[in-house]
């Protein structure tokens, strides 16, 4: 006698296929949602605050929505220590200031040389392009992730006291940090480095007679009404180059497409941040002529004049990369050939 099974219709076991299929795809897609804490150190008005939340708006979009990214409230440590906080995979990311730490981001300074530009746009575009080209985030950033790469707009001095030209800053004591410090002591100023949120109070103490900064700067640590004179420099006295980076136990977590997804938004993000900084340095000019404050720019002979006694940063940095076996020269004009490029 032959036993017969009863056996399930093949249109339905296709469905049953083709469901548990988009159960495991939405379920795949769930998990790999992830959250990217960044450290922070700033007031979260601040812009780069505000921009940072902007550059992770475009990451979601360009990841599918799987990367999100939280910006944390309280500081995990003083400015010039954040990159240990990604190098020690204490939090996900983390930015600062390639100044404050001098022997580790001496390549990215490059884009920090007087002169080269005016525009944070032109600076942030030119400066993930230049770097990325030349792969050098594989010497400064071979304990972590470089995923950005921008500079804020140019530096000017504001000052409690009179400031038209260039000896009204001999004797002034002049908050400054990178090469704002060996150009200010050239000039016969004071200089003393203090950190950004610092600035403020020191002003409103009158420990210092002004400082150096762009002008969004003013708007956003409250200064405007503590530095009543502002000397600009035609084309900007210098830059600052700002990273931000990815901790290597971070990065690995990732999909393959999260990872696209990030280097995806390299230079679009370096662009969207420095397009927002030249918006808010706009804006914030327009703040201090509203205020009254007196805005002079620098007259032609103290600009010629300045060009050649801040000509020793660019000396200095060509000199140090030559001894790490680079053309130092020659690097310099590859970058002004990339800024060109983007102006």
């Amino acid at each position: 006698m032959t036993r017969k099974f009863n056996t399930l219709p093949k249109q339905f076991i296709a469905i049953v296929a083709v469901a548990a299929f988009f159960m495991f795809s939405i379920g795949e897609s769930f998990a790999q949602t992830k959250t990217l804490r960044i450290a922070n150190w700033l007031p979260p008005m601040h812009l780069v605050v505000k921009m940072l939340n902007v550059w992770g708006e475009e990451l979601s979009k360009a990841s599918g929505g799987s990367l999100k990214v939280e910006i944390m409230k309280a500081p995990l440590a003083k400015p010039p220590g954040q990159y240990d906080l990604v190098k020690n995979n204490v939090t996900d990311m983390a930015y600062s200031v390639a100044a404050w730490s001098p022997k580790r981001f001496h390549l990215l300074r490059a884009i920090d040389m007087p002169f080269l530009f005016s525009s944070a746009e032109v600076g942030s575009a030119s400066l993930w392009d230049w770097y990325s080209k030349n792969k050098f985030a594989d010497k400064e950033f071979n304990d972590s992730k470089l995923v950005g790469a921008v500079v804020n707009p140019p530096h000017l001095y504001h000052s409690n006291k009179k400031l038209t030209v260039l000896g009204d800053l001999k004797g002034q004591k002049i908050r400054a940090g990178g090469y704002g410090i060996g150009i200010l002591k050239k000039l016969g100023a004071a200089p003393l480095f203090l950190n950004p949120p610092s600035t403020t109070q020191a002003l409103q103490k009158g420990t210092i007679d002004g400082t150096q900064f762009p002008w969004e700067a003013l708007k956003g640590f409250r200064l405007i009404k503590y530095s009543k004179n502002h000397l600009v420099i035609p084309n900007g006295l210098y830059t600052n180059a700002w990273w931000l980076s990815m901790s290597k136990k971070s990065w690995q977590s990732l999909t393959s497409s999260q990872k696209k997804a990030l280097e995806s938004v390299g230079l679009s993000g370096s662009r969207l941040i420095g397009e927002a900084w030249d918006k808010s340095e706009a804006d914030a000019k327009k703040a201090v002529i509203k205020a009254g404050n007196t805005i002079t720019v620098l007259n032609n002979a103290d600009t010629e004049k300045l060009k050649k006694i801040v000509s020793f940063v660019e000396e200095g940095w060509v000199a140090k990369t030559n001894k790490m076996g680079l053309n130092g020269k020659a690097l310099l004009v590859d970058l002004r050939g990339t800024i060109s490029k983007y102006k």
